[in-house]
């Protein structure tokens, strides 16, 4: 029998440094699938980086209809011109917003920031089950997209193409919630209760994820 090499992977993830950069649970996906990642930094404005599947993490900042800073701008059109080459693309939280308003959906600024343990509205088995939300900016997902969960205030789940953006964060465990209200502060009560949730949520919440991520075929097999 004839054996072929195994295809590996090339993924970059595009996040600030040193805050709301963990990869959690979607990083012992990426090693799963034997994927090669490269971190690509905010802070170093990186250029359209010449690999398989880009993936782009969350942040303080925004994209919300006049709240989008220079820096931003840049990642919305980096982004845009990721969509044109038709490659997978993975957007978690800002990442999905940047997604959204590149696509031609629109980002809302909230009256507040929604961090819960939450059960989405959907019929996808995939998304079944309670998932971390920390923001405070709202997605509409463009017209032309697939919406495959909603949260009560937002689109939450959605597909362009080749590319996904998801509000939850999927990459949390409940040491990577508790790292990162330290590193930005927010209101005690409500970090702690999502890191109590996620705590005796831990390993269901890691299965589900990893379901879902391998239900986005975002690495050719």
């Amino acid at each position: 029998m004839i054996t072929y090499p195994h295809r590996v992977a090339d993924v970059a993830v595009l996040a600030h440094r040193g805050v709301a950069d963990e990869l959690g649970h979607v990083g012992e996906w990426l090693e799963s699938r034997d994927c090669r990642v490269h971190r690509l930094w905010r802070e170093e404005r990186p250029s359209l980086p010449s690999v398989d599947v880009l993936v782009v993490l969350g942040s303080p900042g925004s994209v919300a209809s006049g709240h989008v800073a220079d820096w931003a701008r840049g990642e919305i059109a980096m982004v845009s011109e990721w969509l044109d080459s038709d490659r997978p693309y993975l957007g978690i939280c800002f990442g999905a917003q940047v997604l959204a308003v590149a696509a031609g959906g629109s980002v809302t600024r909230m009256d507040g920031t929604r961090r819960s343990h939450a059960t989405l509205a959907t019929n996808s088995p995939l998304a079944a089950g309670r998932w971390p939300v920390w923001h405070e900016d709202a997605i509409t997902a463009p017209d032309t997209s697939d919406v495959v969960a909603r949260l009560p205030w937002a689109d939450a789940i959605f597909r362009s193409g080749r590319a996904w953006g998801l509000q939850p964060h999927v990459e949390f465990t409940s040491d990577i919630v508790e790292r990162l209200a330290a590193r930005i502060g927010g209101n005690d009560d409500s970090w702690r209760q999502l890191w109590t949730e996620l705590r005796d949520d831990e390993d269901g919440l890691r299965r589900r994820t990893l379901a879902l991520l391998d239900g986005l075929d975002l690495i050719d097999r």
